[in-house]
């Protein structure tokens, strides 16, 4: 009987042990996180700045008003549809079928 009960609380113990040292584990992850998290909050305000003096440093003055920076576009439809055809009418390939002495088909 008293080699039993031994065991058993040799058992128990070794369960304490084991969640002690899970414990013991899991606050050290924890700790371990918390740095990591500082860290990227660190590291990401430091690019947060330099992204801001990148962005002052290349982003040029804008031109408004009447100093001539602003693009027109076409105020109508129409001229707007117009403007359009002449761009598309400029790339069109005229059509042999292959008459005459220039060669063959020039489609497909």
């Amino acid at each position: 009987m008293g080699a039993q009960r031994r065991a058993h609380h040799k058992q128990v113990q070794a369960q304490r042990d084991a969640a002690a040292e899970a414990a013991r584990m899991t606050e050290a992850l924890n700790v371990q996180q918390q740095a990591f998290r500082q860290q990227l909050e660190v590291q990401r305000e430091a690019m947060m700045s330099q992204t801001e003096s990148l962005r002052e440093a290349i982003t040029p003055p804008v031109a408004t008003g009447a100093t001539g920076g602003e693009v027109r576009t076409a105020r109508s439809k129409r001229a707007t549809t117009t403007g359009m055809s002449k761009g598309i009418a400029a790339l069109r390939i005229p059509l042999n079928i292959g008459g005459g002495s220039a060669g063959g088909l020039n489609i497909g």
